[in-house]
């Protein structure tokens, strides 16, 4: 049988369990104020490393469909689709604050049934945190504001979804 500290070691050694320790550490990366994208963004208070877990985008879980009846009257919404997208998240955390960007510094990850917002490259200390929403469905006009210099004009994805890490 292994001591407890073993036991401790091993689950430090798990992913899952390195992703939770990183979500309470890495609560202080980050503040919301307003932006030049979109009323209010999500600004680095720290270098942020290439890699690094910065936010899980939380809330409640549901499917399109209540989201969709849920929200049939609201212009903006913080709906996150994830796996097959039959499954949205209403977004309660500061991660919902994080604005769209056709030139992001950084990308969303699924790792089980959580979604992280993970840095695709170093970010400096006071630099906005952004990710492209490459929406998917939806009825209405979705213009982008970035001001990124390859700005597509649209929050929408053109062309299929290629991951960068």
């Amino acid at each position: 049988m292994k001591n407890s500290r073993q036991l401790t070691l091993a689950a430090f050694s798990n992913p899952l369990t390195q992703v939770l320790m990183k979500s309470k550490r890495n609560s202080q990366l980050a503040i919301i104020r307003s932006s030049h994208i979109h009323a209010a963004g999500v600004f680095s208070t720290q270098p942020i490393k290439k890699g690094t877990l910065i936010l899980e985008y939380d809330g409640p879980r549901m499917t399109k469909e209540a989201a969709d009846v849920l929200y049939e009257d609201r212009a903006d919404t913080y709906l996150f689709g994830v796996g097959d997208g039959t499954q949205v998240i209403d977004g309660h955390s500061m991660a919902m604050f994080i604005n769209h960007s056709c030139d992001a510094n950084c990308e969303t990850e699924e790792y089980g049934d959580r979604v992280w917002i993970q840095a695709i490259r170093n970010i400096e200390p006071g630099e906005e945190l952004t990710y492209d929403y490459c929406l998917y469905d939806g009825d209405d006009e979705a213009p982008c504001y970035c001001g990124a210099k390859d700005c597509r004009g649209t929050m929408y994805r053109v062309e299929p979804a290629k991951k960068t890490s």
